[in-house]
């Protein structure tokens, strides 16, 4: 075999192997993103449990309408800690780009500028929470 040949083999097959591991590290990674989401979310969490507990506790239905008010009751307060777990860390995020902008050159500012995150940036969308209602995000 010409070993030109076998070179552009060896190559197209590095090329083949490059590409598709790439191609399945990006479906993993979405496909990971998608369940992380799925379970942070307080109401997914609320319908997983009620569903658990009807299968293994089987309440009747009166028991399962009081639980089932417990358990809206903390998702709404888990929605609470979120939101203002959210407020919190923006707040110490702008504290920390103040301080760092006040120890850094004009030259140094432009370049951090581009780092800072925007206002528009920081939304409940971003964040994959979902604002209470008659609250503005």
């Amino acid at each position: 075999m010409n070993p030109l040949r076998s070179w552009k083999a060896g190559l197209c097959l590095l090329g083949i192997i490059v590409a598709t591991s790439l191609s399945g590290g990006l479906i993993g990674h979405r496909v990971a993103r998608r369940q992380l989401d799925a379970r942070n979310n307080p109401e997914n969490w609320n319908e997983h449990v009620a569903r658990e507990f009807d299968r293994l506790v089987k309440p009747t239905p009166d028991q399962a309408t009081r639980i089932q008010a417990h358990l809206d009751q903390a998702v709404h307060e888990l929605q609470d800690i979120r939101m203002e777990t959210i407020a919190r860390s923006t707040n110490v995020i702008g504290r920390l780009i103040g301080a760092v902008d006040k120890e850094l050159t004009p030259e140094q500012r432009q370049a951090f500028e581009a780092m800072k995150p925007k206002p528009a940036d920081l939304t409940l969308d971003l964040l994959n929470v979902e604002p209470k209602p008659g609250r503005k995000p």
